[in-house]
């Protein structure tokens, strides 16, 4: 039977009739409406009723209903792009609203909120589920007076087996024009939601198959083996690894980057992942749990999986011929020489970065949590580590980006989850990513992206450092050190509501701001020369140069994605160099075009200069560049007295020819 239902303007008449008498005229008033009524007595019809659930209990079910939120939100945020006026909202099986879209502002706010029929009355959330079928509910028609200017539409989402999952509904204004087809929308979104959990779920019945097929297979095998995915982390290991590595679980090497085990010498680990090869390491080293094993590679292939991703496996044994400490009987987790340190690679002499580098070493001495600000692509990750290596801390360096993570997966991402605590969970449960940093630090990247509501748990933690797995009710104490990092305004985000105050000055006990590439230019030089020789090794190639032009355009740049757009840009030139030196020919457009731009408006300023009595562009660039030219004398200074006149040194250090350093000596009056 169709449920739409077009407005009758008597509905308001027959409400007022059954709040005040209990009386309800069946053949005036739909069935199901007269059924939802009777069962909403009880209520205050007149009241507005609100009933949020309590953050820990919504957390659980965002991640219970983790499938049916990541199908239904981009089908609901497609319905919004052209339905501005009406808000979408997706609502489990109990009518607790998962998800909500729309450009009003009440949207978010709905989050957590209960629409069951005992908590507001009829609507299309709470009825539909009532009455286990679409329906269009119209102005009175719902129970309580504060839906009466509202028309709302419920559709349940079902699984194969009919059972109901949730509810897809609408809400718009029931004397808006948009609204008269909603019900008909609804069901298309619904059906096209039923049809991608239908689609997620077989491919996930392959994959489980899959693994528990792989897994029953891999552990009668004799030496050790791990499985990797195409982002380098550990899915699977056997047993024989296990016992090699003096692991007692799987659940301590799942989930975590193969890097963290084996030692990268003599970039074994660009070998191990070559495929374009057959030429690769087969020695290389693992840090066991208590030491550092000498290993033999006597498998390594790679494997397309059902769902078309790829992994990579690695056999392995423990190479007998080999002392066990090896060369390395001096290592543990922590390297404790300076050289392997993320400290080394804070490349830079400016004074801005020469002043980071001292709060990096004065922040690593203390366990206190670091707050590191500053734009996109400045190394706020890369000094996170350096603190975390200079301050010796013997636990993983875990790194949560939390704008990448769905906020219905933060919650169990953070804190892990317990065997069977919702839906999809696996066996054995998941550690949280705190608990795996414990005796470490955990980078909480991105910060400013984190959901409001989650803020509070992190807030939690932080003071207690207790942490309570999703369905678990053993709390774990465990220790973290915090170290956050954001490129937003976190003080405007708690001007406007968005960040909490509590938890910024909780993070904010050292703070790192970092400048922008373009205020530290000094350092491009020394950045460029430190890639160039770091893609050639990883390239294989021989050492480039770069051409004193293309450097120049390069230290001209305004670079408005800092050192990683430095990063990609030095790396495609190496792969599209022929010769051995980078010119300009080997940069993008952009950075050429800026330069010739930045040519015309000297020339500009040049004809202008006699017709103005103000500051010109000119006299401010021949400031600048008097400034950089002094800046360079006292680096190349400090340069040759390091390097006790070994210009080809001072040269490499700076990313220029010999010949053009002894030019700029000349030019320095530099006494050598």
């Amino acid at each position: 039977m169709d449920t739409s239902y077009c407005y009758n303007s008597k509905t308001y008449e027959k409400w007022q009739k059954f709040v005040s008498e209990g009386i309800v005229a069946e053949s005036e008033i739909r069935p199901e409406i007269g059924r939802s009524w009777q069962r909403c007595r009880g209520l205050d019809p007149k009241s507005i009723n609100t009933h949020q659930l309590p953050n820990r209990i919504f957390q659980a079910k965002l991640a219970e209903n983790i499938q049916l939120i990541s199908c239904a939100r981009p089908i609901m945020q497609e319905i919004n792009r052209t339905s501005t006026d009406i808000i979408l909202l997706l609502a489990e099986k109990e009518g607790c609203i998962l998800e909500a879209v729309g450009s009003n502002i009440d949207a978010y706010n709905m989050l957590g909120l209960r629409y069951g029929e005992k908590d507001i009355g009829t609507n299309a959330i709470g009825t539909s589920l009532a009455e286990e079928k679409a329906l269009e509910i119209v102005g009175p028609e719902h129970y309580c007076e504060q839906f009466h200017s509202c028309h709302t539409a419920g559709v349940p989402i079902r699984d194969d087996d009919g059972t109901i999952l949730g509810i897809l509904a609408a809400i718009g204004n029931h004397n808006n024009n948009t609204t008269y087809n909603i019900l008909q929308t609804v069901k298309l979104a619904a059906i096209i939601v039923e049809n991608q959990l239908r689609y997620k779920s077989e491919q996930s019945s392959i994959t489980q198959l899959y693994h528990r097929t792989c897994s029953s297979i891999i552990d009668f095998i004799n030496y050790g083996m791990i499985v990797i995915d195409a982002n380098r982390r550990i899915i699977n290991a056997n047993y024989k690894c296990l016992d090699i590595m003096g692991v007692g679980q799987r659940r301590a090497l799942i989930g975590k980057f193969i890097e963290d085990f084996i030692v990268d010498d003599n970039h074994v680990l660009t070998s191990l992942f070559s495929s374009n090869s057959n030429e690769f390491i087969k020695s290389f080293h693992i840090k066991g749990m208590d030491r550092i094993i000498p290993c033999t590679l006597v498998r390594r292939q790679f494997v397309r999986n059902p769902d078309g991703s790829y992994q990579t496996i690695l056999g392995f044994e423990i190479d007998k011929n080999k002392d066990l400490f090896g060369d390395f009987s001096s290592m543990n987790f922590i390297c404790d020489d300076e050289d392997k340190s993320n400290f080394n690679e804070l490349i830079g002499e400016s004074e801005a970065w020469k002043q980071i580098k001292n709060v990096v070493r004065k922040a690593a001495g203390v366990s206190s949590n670091v707050l590191i600000t500053g734009e996109s692509g400045t190394g706020k990750e890369l000094v996170a580590q350096a603190i975390h290596e200079e301050s010796r801390r013997k636990g993983n360096f875990i790194v949560i980006n939390c704008g990448a993570i769905p906020k219905e997966l933060l919650q169990s991402e953070l804190f892990g989850y317990e065997e069977g605590s919702f839906t999809g969970a696996r066996k054995g449960g998941g550690i949280g990513k705190l608990e795996l940093a414990d005796g470490g630090t955990v980078f909480l990247d991105e910060i400013g992206e984190m959901p409001f509501d989650m803020q509070v748990n992190l807030l939690r933690f932080i003071q207690d450092t207790i942490v309570t797995p999703i369905g678990g009710y053993n709390p774990r104490k465990v220790d973290v050190r915090i170290i956050a990092a954001t490129n937003r305004n976190l003080k405007k985000e708690i001007w406007e509501g968005t960040f909490r105050d509590d938890l910024y000055y909780r993070l904010s006990v050292i703070n790192i701001e970092l400048p922008p590439l373009r205020k530290r230019k000094l350092d491009i030089p020394l950045i460029t020369r430190f890639l160039i020789d770091r893609f050639c090794t990883q390239f294989n190639r021989d050492s480039l140069s770069i051409s004193d032009n293309a450097m120049t355009m390069l230290c001209e740049y305004q670079w408005p994605g800092n050192v990683r757009e430095l990063r990609n840009i030095i790396e495609n030139a190496i792969v599209f160099t022929n010769g051995n030196t980078i010119t300009e020919d080997c940069l993008p457009k952009h950075i050429t075009e800026y330069h010739e731009n930045s040519e015309e408006v000297l020339e500009k300023s040049k004809e202008s200069k006699n017709r103005s009595s103000n500051f010109t562009i000119e006299e401010s660039r021949n400031f600048d560049m008097k400034l950089r030219d002094e800046l360079e004398r006292e680096q190349i200074i400090r340069l040759i007295n390091e390097f006790n006149g070994n210009i080809s040194q001072v040269a490499k250090q700076v990313g220029l020819s010999r010949t053009t350093v002894y030019r700029k000596i000349r030019k320095y009056k530099i006494d050598v």
